[in-house]
């Protein structure tokens, strides 16, 4: 096997790419509405936090499944959950 044929392909590094940064950029935006957003309602606040950021988390890894289910009406608030 030479070094050429052992590299992934491009197509699939860009996939990679664009998958990490959507996690991030929305897991990111969810913690930072945790943090200093307008708060809970109700008794199960860790509860909703985990599916929150859960939400943000997954919907960022399988950005090809959810954004044109959720995403299609509002991109920009598919890109930065809950602020939409």
């Amino acid at each position: 096997m030479t070094a050429d044929t052992a590299r992934m392909p491009v197509s699939l590094r860009v996939f990679v790419a664009v998958s990490v940064g959507f996690c991030a950029l929305r897991t990111l935006s969810a913690a930072t509405w945790l943090v200093f957003g307008a708060g809970f309602e109700g008794r199960h606040a860790t509860a909703e936090a985990f599916f929150l950021l859960s939400k943000a988390f997954l919907g960022g890894l399988f950005w090809f499944i959810s954004l044109p289910i959720e995403g299609w009406r509002n991109p920009i608030a598919w890109l930065f959950i809950p602020w939409g």
